[in-house]
């Protein structure tokens, strides 16, 4: 019997946005580590180079980074049976030049995840 997933946190993607604004993106770097850990321990996977919070400070490769990270996301809905998914193009193309919507656009995708998660959780335990 596969042990329990970790259960990623939970966040506002409002909150997180302005939180990454008022902090002159300095958040962002921390919730960039933070989802890529999260998302290494639900896939039972180590952390890549282009998961760790630097990645963010390399210009291109950030994308490329960004990308992946929809992938990781991806692949933990569907080890879940989760119909969910992240357009990769979507997060590492039009979400960032779109006003920064990537943390908003991941963020939701996340939330789902947690509650998938949260939800298989509370049926083991009956």
């Amino acid at each position: 019997m596969r042990a329990a997933a970790p259960i990623p946190r939970k966040q506002g993607a409002w909150g997180l946005w302005w939180l990454c604004i008022i902090t002159f993106s300095i958040y962002y770097f921390i919730w960039y580590d933070r989802i890529n850990s999260e998302l290494s321990a639900v896939l039972g996977q180590p952390r890549s180079a282009n998961g760790q919070w630097w990645n963010v400070l390399i210009p291109i490769w950030n994308l490329v980074g960004l990308g992946a990270t929809a992938k990781r996301l991806n692949a933990a809905h569907a080890l879940l049976g989760s119909p969910t998914r992240v357009g990769i193009f979507t997060s590492w193309f039009w979400a960032p030049f779109w006003f920064g919507s990537q943390t908003r656009y991941l963020q939701r995708r996340v939330n789902i995840l947690h509650d998938v998660l949260a939800s298989r959780s509370a049926h083991q335990g009956y």
